[in-house]
């Protein structure tokens, strides 16, 4: 009988430490494939805007288009600085009037962190940043001229239609 029992109780270890393993192995899987090949999200990762840029969203593709829409030289999404193993990028840099542009759009209390760091790298650095918020996109027409005041006369040289980019003359 004593036999029998531990027999038993050798099983059940066993059994209990294929259970403990496969639950491991299920979970590891599992965050694998959330974020690795096998994870495909609800939207697109990136947008295709009209002069090419791809950027991660669909707020980031109206503003880039409006920057087209105007004429206005601008380069998407590339390292600001490399300092004490950081590296800083910028959404779009304006090298006519030398202007960073970021546009914050999420929120909560990490994003709002790593927002504020960036914000005190620009003026750490004395680099020129124009902050945007999802409430330019309410009236993009007004609001991001509004944004960069003075700078902004710099960047137009011509009016352009509001709604293909052409260029218009003096009557209009």
């Amino acid at each position: 009988m004593e036999r029998i029992t531990i027999v038993f109780l050798i099983l059940m270890i066993v059994f209990i430490f294929l259970v403990l393993i496969s639950v491991w192995i299920i979970n590891h899987l599992r965050i694998k494939v959330k974020h690795g090949k096998g994870y495909t999200a609800n939207y697109p990762s990136s947008y295709l805007c009209s002069d090419g840029h791809k950027v991660r969203s669909l707020s980031e593709c109206v503003i880039d288009d409006f920057f087209t829409r105007y004429g206005i030289v601008h380069k998407y999404e590339d390292v600001i600085l490399k300092t004490s193993g950081k590296k800083f990028m910028y959404d779009w840099y304006l090298k006519e009037v030398d202007i960073y542009v970021e546009f914050f759009g999420y929120s909560g209390k990490k994003y709002k962190e790593t927002m504020e760091e960036k914000i005190s790298f620009y003026r750490k650095n004395n680099l020129k940043m124009v902050n945007l918020g999802p409430d330019v996109l309410s009236n993009i027409e007004e609001k991001i001229p509004e944004k960069f005041g003075k700078a902004w006369k710099e960047l137009i040289h011509e009016k352009h239609c509001p709604s293909c980019g052409n260029a218009l003359d003096d009557r209009i």
